[in-house]
């Protein structure tokens, strides 16, 4: 229902424009059968497959589904544009070894969605405001990958932005998961106080400043606010340089933040994380170091982002006390690459996670044409001191984007 209030509002809005478009458009020369008639229309459809094989018994778990994505966006008119972006799942297979477990309805809980539907308004001479649901994984540290709210982005000075926004919900929706906006449960809804405590405000509201003062230097300071419930201020430093002889590239990230929790039960949090790189020609190494408080410490608040991992099936970093290495081995050719990255934690004792873990895990992806390819992984993770917990689990992917 409230995803449709948004799409109500901003069509709305457009609505408005096109019966009067003397009054508030008279300067353009294009007309609103112009702008709608010569949008862009892009998408990709695809398959997406996974198994996982567990320890314990009656536990292994697989499922498949055929998605198709749609996005059009309208020409700018009055440096004013429209966006939406249609996501569907339509299941293939579903299966548990437990025989009432349904696995697809658990990472698929709703089929068809709008994750974007925004207004987009550009002013000076690089600068814009976004309003409504889009895709924020460019634009700030927030969890998943699509927001419901607003943002400024500011780029008039020279290498740098500055963005300014609120989110009051969000949602992962892609090719394996199919979530509502703040999900069945409300989880990701900023005002579930189940998730947030009593008394959490409705808005995360977000500062970000990218800076690159030159060319091998960049510096991404960040600060988010929920009222009681938490405050993040992160700052992540980047150096990359060229030894140009011998045609290596090398350098890093250094990521520090630290957590202000307001939600009773839990402490402040400092968190770091060092990830060098170095790549020759096709081949690319890159480590991970990442230490997290112990005890009671909030380190990973809810809306926060995965921003430090190299392994997918990373969970040590909701575990008080953890301390995470990893590596990742990346060999990249003309129109295939294959990977093999390794993880290893440690994290005091926890009731369903034991007292740490290993994760192998094994990709290769190939692009078949310009428009098509596929992507193979599989994962092997294994828990320290907690019986039936160890599991494989493969997935595949095949999409033609247009």
């Amino acid at each position: 229902m409230r995803g449709k209030k948004v799409v109500v509002l901003l069509l709305g809005v457009f609505v408005i424009f096109s019966f009067f478009p003397n009054a508030c458009f008279a300067e353009d020369s294009l007309t609103i059968e112009d702008v709608f008639k010569k949008g862009t229309f892009s998408g990709t459809i695809g398959n997406y497959f996974e198994f996982i094989a567990k320890e314990a018994d009656d536990s292994n778990a697989g499922w498949s589904t055929a998605y198709l994505t749609l996005k059009y966006e309208t020409l700018s008119w009055n440096n004013l544009k429209f966006g939406a972006r249609f996501f569907a799942h339509g299941e293939l297979y579903s299966e548990h070894d437990d025989g009432t477990t349904d696995p697809y309805e658990q990472d698929i809980e709703t089929k068809f969605t709008l994750p974007e539907v925004y207004l987009n308004y550009s002013f000076l001479n690089h600068s814009s405001v976004t309003a409504g649901r889009w895709d924020h994984r460019k634009v700030s540290h927030i969890d998943d990958a699509q927001s419901e709210g607003g943002y400024l982005s500011f780029k008039e000075v020279k290498n740098l932005e500055l963005i300014a926004g609120v989110m009051r919900r969000f949602a992962e929706i892609d090719y394996d998961d199919g979530e509502d906006f703040g999900r069945t449960n409300d989880a990701q809804d900023l005002d579930s106080e189940n998730t947030y405590g009593s008394g959490s405000g409705p808005l995360l509201v977000f500062l970000e400043a990218r800076y690159q003062p030159v060319e091998l230097l960049k510096f991404n300071p960040y600060f988010m606010y929920h009222n009681d419930y938490a405050s993040v201020f992160g700052i992540d430093t980047g150096i990359s340089a060229e030894w140009k002889q011998h045609g290596v590239k090398y350098g890093g990230d250094i990521i520090y933040e630290h957590i202000d929790a307001d939600i009773t039960g839990s402490s402040d949090a400092d968190i770091i994380v060092i990830q060098p790189f170095v790549q020759k020609g096709p081949v690319e190494l890159k480590f991970s170091y990442s230490k997290f408080d112990d005890g009671d410490a909030l380190n990973h608040p809810g809306w926060l982002a995965d921003s430090f991992n190299i392994v997918d099936q990373d969970t040590a970093k909701n575990n008080a006390g953890a301390e995470i290495f990893e590596g990742r081995i990346k060999y990249a050719w003309d129109k295939a690459w294959v990977s093999y990255t390794y993880a290893t934690a440690t994290y005091q004792t926890s009731s369903s996670e034991g007292e740490g873990y290993s994760d192998n895990e094994f990709q290769i992806g190939y692009n078949l044409t310009k428009n098509l390819d596929v992507n193979i992984r599989f994962f092997i993770v294994a828990f320290d001191d907690i019986d039936d917990r160890d599991y494989n689990k493969v997935e595949t992917r095949m999409r033609f984007k247009f």
